[in-house]
C-alpha cells in the first residue's frame, strides 16, 4: 500500500474511533477529543460527569508500539485521577484488529484502570451491530412473505424488479441504490399496491447488512416495518419498540447508535400508520395524513446529517407527489425512486420459482405480489397446471381473495371477506363514471365502508381506506380516488352482479345504478361466471327473472346487460323466454359464444359497441341491434355475411379483412394445416385475453379441417403462442403474454407471412 494511503487508512481509523468513543463517554460535549495532558498528546480524552475516559488507538500489532502506549495511557490516567479525584478514571488501547496476546499481555502488566480491546469490542459497547443484523434477519420485513404460507423467511429468491428515478425514467439496480445510500444518499421509494417495494427493501438491507460485516467502520442498516409503530411519533419510543419486537437485548444502543450518525435508516409502509383519535372529518383529510407520518418526519428532522434515510409506501396514500414530501419531510437531494413493472424476462423469473415454465397467459398481470399470488397457487394446489386458474376469471377471482385477506392481514377487525366487499362496492360505485374507474371521493370511501360493515371506520380502518389496492390519487385539492388497474376494477365490479343473481329481491347498492353507467369488462364477465359457478342456487331462470325484475325498477340497462352476458356465458344453451331490450348503453367488446342457441329475444337500441366479437358465430339467430354504432365488427367481413333483418339503422366502423375471416382463410392457397392454424389464431387473439373453449376451435370448420385441430393446437402450444386452463371438465386455450403483435402480423399478410409457424 502507498504511503499515503496507509496514512489516511490510518488517519481514518483514528477519527471513527474518536467518534465512537465521544459518544459513548461524551455525548453531551460533541467537541471533546485530542488534547494534551501536561506536554503529552493524547488520542482523545473524554470528560464526562461522572467519569474520565483516555483513549489510544493504533493500527500496529506490534508488542513495543502497545509497551509505548501503555506507558503514556497510565501516566496520563494517573494525572486525571489527581486532576478529578471524584471521577472515575479509565484507559483504553484500542487496535483496528483483534489486539495481539503479547498487546494484551502488556496491557494486562501495566493493571488497571487500562484495558485492551479492538476497534469492534469499542463498538460493541456503543451497540453491538452483528447481534442487531443477526436478529434483524429473523424478522419481517414490512410485507415480503411467500403468498402461499405467509411465511417471511421462506421466500422464493429475489427478482430484481429495477425501480426508476422519477425525474429521468433512469432504471437503478438494487445494487446501484445502495452505492447510492453508502455515500450518504437519502431515497424515497414509492409505488403502487404489489410493486415489491418491501421485497426492494429487504434486498437493500441485506447488501448494506453484507457491507458492513466485511466492514465495521460504516454504518449498519435498521429497517422499521412501521405498522409496528401505530400511534407513535418520538422516534426514540421507535426504536426502543423495534428493539424489543426483534428481541434485541439493549434497546438504548440502538437509540445511542442512532443519535450518533452509526446507522441507516429504512422505515417501510409509511401509509401504515395509522392516525389515533380520527373521526370521520373527510375535509380535514391532508392534516390526518399529516399526522398519520409525524413519526417519519421526525426521524427525517432528528437523524444527523450524515444518515442516510431511506423511506418507502404507497404514493396514492397522498394527493399529490408535493404532499408526500412536505407530509414525510423528505431531504433535499433524496433520490426518488418509482417501483415499476417488471420486464417479461423477469416475470418469468418471478414464476419460474414456483415450477411454471410454459408460456404466459396474455391475462397475466405486471405486479410481482400478483404474479407471486398465481404463482403460489401452484404451489398450494400442487398442481402446476392450476397456477393461472381455470380462466381469467377464475385467475383474478383467486387474486382478490389473496390482496384482500393480505390488506385484512394489516388491519386487526376487519377479515379478508370485509376487505373485497369494501374493494367490490368501491368498483360498483366507480361504475358511474365515464371509464369506469372513478373518481371515488373521501365521503364515498367512508359511506361505503360502513354500508358494508355497518359502522363508522376507526383510525385503522381509515389507513386501510387510504392505501386500498389498485385505488390511486385522482385530485389533489379534494383527495378523490380512482381505479389504476382496469382489470382489477372489472374483477371486483363482479361482485355486486352476482350478489343480485344469487338474491334477486335483496335490497342492493345496484338499485341506485341509473342512467349511463359503464359495463362489465370480459374479465368481470368471467369472475363473475366463476363465482356463480359453485353455487347452487344459480340458473339461468334466476338471473333473468332478476334482470327482468331490475328493469321495471329502472335500474341502468349497463345492469342489465351484465346479468344477461353473465347468463349466457354460464348457460349458453337456456334461452330467455322474456324479449329484454338495452338501451344506450356503451360496450368495450361483446362477444356471442359458441355455444348459443340463440339471441332472438335480446335486442340493442341506441347503443355503442367497440367490439362486436362474431368469430364464433355459427348461424343461429343474432340480437337485435337497432340504431346501433359498431366500432370493429371482429370474424365478420362485410353486411353481406350477416342476417340483414338483425341490423337495422347500424353504423359499422370497420371489419375483418376478408383473408383474416374464417371463410376467407379457409379460402387461402395454402396448406390445410396452415388454414387451421390461422383460423384457431384468429380466434383465441380476437377475445381479449380470456381465451376459447376448446370446442369453439372446430367449429366453422368442415370435416378435413377438423380433423388437423389437434395437432394445429399442439404445434400452438409448442411454439408458444398459447397455453391452457380448465374450467371444471372444459379445457381453454389462451392468448399468450407478448406473442399479440406477431400474430397480429402474421394474420395481416398470411400468404406472404414468413413466419416459421407457417411452415
Amino acid at each position: 500500500m502507498p504511503a499515503n494511503e496507509k496514512q489516511q487508512g490510518e488517519s481514518a481509523f483514528e477519527a471513527e474511533v474518536l467518534r465512537i468513543s465521544r459518544a459513548l463517554f461524551a455525548p453531551e460535549n460533541e467537541f471533546q477529543g485530542s488534547t494534551y495532558i501536561g506536554t503529552a498528546e493524547r488520542d482523545g480524552v473524554f470528560i464526562g460527569p461522572d467519569s474520565v475516559t483516555i483513549v489510544e488507538c493504533t493500527v500496529s500489532r506490534r508488542k513495543d508500539k502497545a509497551e509505548k502506549d501503555g506507558k503514556k495511557l497510565l501516566d496520563a490516567c494517573l494525572a486525571m485521577a489527581q486532576k478529578y479525584p471524584f471521577k472515575s478514571v479509565k484507559g483504553f488501547f484500542v487496535t483496528q484488529h483483534e489486539p495481539t496476546p503479547d498487546q494484551r499481555t502488556v496491557i494486562k502488566v501495566f493493571g488497571p484502570p487500562l484495558i485492551a480491546c479492538s476497534f469492534a469490542q469499542l463498538r460493541g459497547q456503543l451497540v453491538d451491530s452483528l447481534r442487531y443484523l443477526e436478529l434483524r434477519g429473523s424478522y419481517p420485513f414490512g410485507s415480503a412473505r411467500e403468498p402461499s404460507s405467509g411465511d417471511h423467511e421462506d421466500l422464493k429468491p429475489y427478482v430484481a424488479v429495477d425501480p426508476v428515478e422519477s425525474s429521468t425514467g433512469e432504471p437503478l439496480s438494487v445494487v446501484r441504490v445502495a452505492s447510492e445510500v453508502k455515500s450518504g444518499k437519502s431515497v424515497l421509494l414509492y409505488g403502487d399496491y404489489g410493486a415489491g417495494k418491501s421485497m426492494f427493501l429487504r434486498e437493500l438491507y441485506r447488501l448494506l447488512a453484507k457491507a458492513h460485516r466485511s466492514d465495521s467502520f460504516g454504518p449498519f442498516p435498521i429497517l422499521l416495518n412501521l405498522r409496528d409503530h401505530q400511534g407513535q411519533v418520538h422516534p426514540v419510543e421507535a426504536l426502543e419498540r423495534h428493539a424489543r419486537e426483534i428481541g434485541f437485548p439493549s434497546p438504548s444502543q440502538l437509540v445511542r447508535a442512532w443519535r450518533s450518525g452509526d446507522v441507516t435508516l429504512i422505515l417501510d409502509g409509511f401509509d401504515e400508520i395509522a392516525t389515533p383519535g380520527w373521526i370521520g372529518k373527510t375535509s380535514a383529510m391532508r392534516d390526518i395524513r399529516r399526522r398519520s407520518v409525524e413519526l417519519v418526519r421526525r426521524f427525517c428532522r432528528d437523524s444527523r446529517a450524515s444518515t442516510s434515510v431511506i423511506l418507502a409506501g404507497r404514493a396514492h396514500f397522498f394527493d399529490s407527489e408535493l404532499e408526500m414530501r412536505t407530509a414525510l419531510g423528505t431531504r433535499d437531494g433524496s433520490l426518488s425512486l418509482m417501483a415499476g413493472d417488471p420486464t417479461e424476462e423477469q416475470v418469468k423469473k418471478i414464476l419460474d420459482a414456483y415450477g411454471w415454465h410454459d408460456a404466459l397467459p396474455d391475462w397475466l398481470p405486471s405486479r410481482p405480489l400478483l404474479l407471486s399470488y398465481l404463482g403460489s397457487s401452484s404451489a398450494l394446489q400442487n398442481s402446476v397446471e392450476g397456477t393461472f386458474g381455470r380462466s381469467a376469471g377464475e385467475g383474478w377471482h383467486m387474486m382478490l381473495d389473496r390482496i384482500a385477506e393480505r390488506e385484512a392481514s394489516m388491519e386487526v377487525g376487519v377479515d379478508g371477506f370485509t376487505v373485497r366487499r369494501v374493494l367490490e362496492r368501491l368498483a360498483t360505485q366507480a361504475r358511474r363514471s365515464t371509464d369506469g374507474l372513478g373518481p371515488i371521493s373521501q365521503d364515498e370511501l367512508t359511506s361505503v365502508f360502513q354500508s358494508v360493515c355497518g359502522y363508522a371506520p376507526d383510525e385503522g380502518s381509515y389507513q386501510l381506506l387510504q392505501r386500498l389496492p389498485g385505488l390511486g390519487a385522482m385530485d389533489s385539492i379534494d383527495g378523490s380516488r380512482r381505479f389504476v388497474d382496469v382489470s382489477l376494477a372489472d374483477a371486483a365490479r363482479a361482485g355486486d352482479i352476482v350478489a343480485c343473481i344469487l338474491e334477486p329481491n335483496t335490497e342492493t347498492t345496484l338499485l341506485e345504478m341509473t342512467g349511463s353507467i359503464a359495463c362489465l369488462d370480459e374479465v368481470g364477465i368471467d369472475v363473475a361466471a366463476v363465482q356463480l359457478e359453485g353455487e347452487s342456487t344459480a340458473s339461468p331462470g334466476r338471473a333473468y327473472s332478476s334482470a327482468t325484475s331490475f328493469q321495471r325498477q329502472g335500474v341502468s340497462d349497463a345492469i342489465i346487460a351484465d346479468i344477461v352476458r353473465v347468463a349466457a356465458r354460464l348457460w349458453p344453451g337456456d334461452e330467455s323466454r322474456i324479449p329484454l331490450s338495452i338501451h344506450e348503453v356503451e360496450f368495450r367488446s361483446f362477444t356471442l359464444t359458441a355455444d348459443a342457441k340463440g339471441y332472438g329475444w335480446l335486442s340493442f337500441h341506441d347503443c355503442v359497441i367497440q367490439e362486436l366479437d362474431l368469430t364464433d358465430h355459427d348461424g343461429y339467430a343474432l340480437p337485435h341491434f337497432q340504431d346501433c354504432l359498431i366500432g370493429q365488427m371482429t370474424g365478420v367481413a362485410s353486411w353481406s355475411a350477416l342476417q340483414p333483418d338483425r341490423f337495422v339503422g347500424c353504423e359499422v366502423a370497420q371489419f375483418d379483412a376478408q383473408m383474416s375471416t374464417a371463410k376467407g382463410i379457409l379460402a387461402l392457397t395454402t396448406t390445410p394445416l396452415n388454414k387451421v392454424l390461422l383460423t384457431i389464431l384468429k380466434k383465441i387473439y380476437a377475445q381479449r385475453g380470456t381465451g376459447r373453449k376448446e370446442s369453439a376451435l372446430f367449429r366453422g370448420l368442415d370435416d378435413k379441417h377438423r380433423e388437423l385441430v389437434p395437432e394445429a393446437l399442439q404445434r400452438l402450444t409448442t411454439e408458444g403462442f398459447v397455453t391452457t386452463a380448465r374450467s371444471n371438465s372444459t379445457r381453454i386455450y389462451i392468448p399468450v403474454r407478448g406473442m399479440t403483435s406477431r400474430v397480429r402480423r402474421i394474420l395481416q399478410a398470411p400468404q406472404s407471412s414468413a413466419d416459421s409457424l407457417l411452415k
